[in-house]
């Protein structure tokens, strides 16, 4: 009986134990929270309140370092001439906004990519999302140890992040987003993202508009390079363009002709660099699947649709998709959003009619669509607002709806993120597509699409009156082009669309890719799969030469473990170095399978002897197959070259001693421009440097607690300003033992 009785209160005691925890869960939401989408070569990050990029505001707070925001190429931050440039960014941020009536209440709820009336950040988390969870998944090939993953599933992406939140109460959708990024070479450069959105309320939503605003900027490096900062309003007017390719349900910018770099021209237009184009990116939103069957029916909506506007209805009685299209300045503040979310209200665009205004657009469309497609799919669809495209291009307001949603019910979306070198290719300019124009041009402002290989006149747009460029007939592409046939946007929208749903690749230049036609869940099962890259190690030696070591696992890599869909059997690796991330990457050899050079102990082995004691290096090895195709470039290493630590300090050596600034280095590495680098060689593991002026006043102190015969400083003082010329003099004091050494070292500016 006694033990019975312990037994009830110990239950009792839990059960109170699992409500107070529950009671606390419930007080105390979960945090915003975020993770990275790093596989690809474009890099994302991802928040559990619907964010994507950054908390959204027109550019003033700038990019905290290690959060992409439609990162493109990646590991892009640096610094030039002592300005630190966060890199190569592409996006002030996107989110979800959401609209729907209850009890004749409308209530509209902005998960990102929402400001105050001056375009300044405004919270989120809570206010309009509140955050539920968010995980992310790796489903990667070869596993941290370099064996093949027997869990590898090539039908999936090889890395999946799933975030969920919900909407306040009053509203009552819970939105599940799940998002993927694969490392294959042309398949590199999308990120897909599926919603699934539910009614958690027990009464229905009726005029439910969901929409996925982006605010596009290309690139962050391209207009600090030019402007000293990256803002939305110096992206207005000649600097950049809005456009919407009809045919693959594509919205987009371009910068207006890439932006050259007017110092590193030269150097970067070489063979295996950056490219000499500081904003070479297009990067927009593609829709790969849209939900049709919670369309609202005529009747049963609150929508306004006026006089001509009639042919917005389907066959079905359902509004023709999309909803809203609409380009905004930075200033995106809820009091304007209501008005584009609100189906009581004349939409912000218009669609495509059948009348004289949009004559010229139908002939376009009829003279290169086939037989088995119909020119007219756009008549009644909403349009993008042309001439915004010109005179606030930044801001993109992409809706549908709207959608009756009974409880607990569930509508999906889809779409992909997707960055490429230009516009277009060569032979593009013959295809058009709304953008390029100005503010005043007559209907309908259809323009050639552009591209960096050829420069294009267009009236009224600048100094000169072009857009595009010639700088690929001259030089090549850059390095992270990791597959030539695939370079610009539409290149890559075309792989999304096919890595979605399964169909065989596809150029949309003149069929329509109709996203109401596609399944609500990706296929991502057709696409051949690349060997993969090992995993690498770099060690430290002795003589400070680099040692990159990685097995032969990747070898055996098969049709097996591929599902029958291997591009071709391995081959060979490529062993290339760089100093900086973004290039110019060379090649330190090409290693054979089982290469006797290099294949011992089980093992592959190269040495660096470019590699100088000090300096950064970044490091990768690429599996190339029979066929030619090369893996992604997943195993790319940063590495400080060092030797190891003295036993016992003795002599420390400054270098260089003297520093002269202008001594025409160039460069820098994660922590400051080699122009700058002074390096104390001869240290222990354990000890402290303090260096003083001539007068005996501390500068700043540095400690060095790392297996290295060398620390590296840049001059930086305590109070964070650069020295002066001078003679200044330092003191080691080994933690150890407190034995000491000193010396003194020149810098002349």
């Amino acid at each position: 009986m006694a033990r019975k009785m312990q037994d009830a209160k110990m239950k009792h005691t839990v059960f109170s134990i699992l409500l107070l925890m529950l009671s606390f869960s419930v007080a105390f939401p979960q945090l915003r929270d975020y993770r990275f989408h790093l596989r690809g070569m474009l890099h994302e990050t991802v928040y559990n309140t619907g964010e994507l990029g950054r908390g959204y505001d027109g550019g003033t707070a700038g990019i905290v370092q290690g959060f992409p925001s439609m990162e493109w190429p990646p590991n892009s931050y640096e610094i030039i001439d002592r300005l630190v440039y966060a890199g190569q960014h592409n996006s002030f941020g996107g989110g979800v906004w959401i609209a729907g009536t209850r009890d004749t209440i409308r209530l509209f709820e902005y998960c990102g990519a929402v400001s105050d009336n001056n375009g300044n950040a405004t919270p989120v988390e809570n206010t309009y999302s509140i955050p539920i969870s968010i995980d992310r998944t790796e489903n990667y090939p070869v596993l941290g140890n370099g064996n093949l993953n027997p869990a590898y599933n090539p039908d999936e992406a090889e890395e999946i992040i799933t975030a969920q939140w919900k909407t306040p109460d009053a509203l009552g959708i819970t939105i599940t987003r799940t998002s993927r990024a694969w490392s294959f070479p042309g398949y590199d450069c999308f990120i897909i993202y599926e919603y699934e959105m539910e009614n958690t309320n027990s009464d229905t939503i009726a005029d439910v508009i969901v929409a996925f605003p982006y605010v596009f900027g290309t690139s962050m490096f391209g207009y600090q390079r030019a402007y000293n900062r990256w803002s939305e309003a110096d992206l207005r007017q000649t600097n950049q363009f809005a456009r919407f390719d009809f045919r693959r349900f594509m919205t987009y910018n371009h910068d207006r002709i890439g932006k050259p770099d007017s110092v590193f021209f030269d150097t970067w237009s070489k063979p295996g660099d950056r490219g000499a184009l500081n904003s070479p990116q297009a990067a927009g939103l593609v829709t790969l699947h849209y939900d049709y069957d919670h369309l609202a029916i005529k009747g049963n909506t609150q929508l306004v649709v006026t006089g001509s506007d009639t042919v917005s209805w389907d066959a079905n009685n359902k509004i023709k998709q999309p909803f809203l299209n609409r380009y905004e300045n930075g200033n995106l503040y809820p009091s304007k959003m209501q008005a584009w979310l609100d189906p009581t209200l004349t939409r912000k665009t218009r669609p495509y009619r059948a009348n004289a205004g949009d004559t010229a657009f139908f002939n376009y469309m009829k003279k290169d669509y086939s037989q088995r497609n119909d020119p007219y799919y756009w008549l009644g669809r909403v349009r993008p607002s042309v001439e915004l495209g010109w005179w606030q291009p930044a801001s993109h307001g992409y809706g549908f709806g709207p959608y009756t949603l009974p409880p607990h019910d569930k509508m999906r979306f889809a779409f992909a993120e997707v960055v490429g070198y230009g516009p277009g290719v060569a032979g593009d300019s013959v295809y058009m597509d709304i953008g390029g124009g100005i503010r005043g041009e007559p209907e309908p402002m259809m323009h050639p699409v552009p591209s960096w290989y050829k420069t294009l006149t267009y009236a009224n747009v600048g100094t000169p009156p072009v857009i595009g460029s010639d700088y690929l007939q001259t030089h090549p592409l850059p390095w992270y082009i990791l597959n030539p046939n695939v370079v610009s946007i539409r290149d890559v929208a075309d792989r999304a669309i096919q890595m979605y749903t399964g169909w065989s690749l596809i150029k949309y230049d003149t069929l329509q890719f109709k996203p109401d036609s596609t399944k609500a869940f990706g296929a991502y099962n057709t696409v051949s799969i690349p060997v993969p890259a090992p995993v690498i190690q770099i060690e430290n030696t002795r003589a400070a030469v680099n040692k990159i070591i990685w097995g032969p696992q990747v070898e055996s890599f098969s049709n097996v473990q591929a599902h029958g869909r291997l591009h071709a059997p391995f081959k060979y690796y490529k062993a290339l170095r760089s100093t900086d991330p973004l290039g110019p990457w060379k090649l330190i050899d090409s290693v054979g399978k089982r290469d006797p050079r290099y294949f011992q102990d089980s093992v592959y082995v190269v040495y660096d002897t470019a590699s100088n004691l000090g300096e950064y290096c970044n490091y990768t090895v690429v599996s190339v197959d029979s066929l030619g195709g090369i893996s992604g470039l997943t195993n790319m290493t940063a590495h400080a070259t060092q030797a190891p630590a003295v036993a016992t300090l003795g002599k420390v050596y400054v270098v260089p001693n003297p520093l002269i600034v202008t001594n025409g280095l160039s460069g820098s590495d994660p922590n400051g421009e080699v122009t700058d680098r002074l390096q104390f060689f001869g240290l222990t593991k354990h000890c402290t440097i303090r260096i003083f002026s001539y007068s005996g006043q501390l500068i700043t102190t540095i400690e060095h607690d790392v297996d290295a015969v060398n620390s590296p400083w840049y001059q930086i003082t305590r109070n964070n300003q650069l020295l002066a010329s001078g003679v200044y003099f330092f003191v080691v004091e080994d933690k150890e033992n407190g034995a000491r050494s000193h010396g003194k070292f020149v810098i002349i500016h």
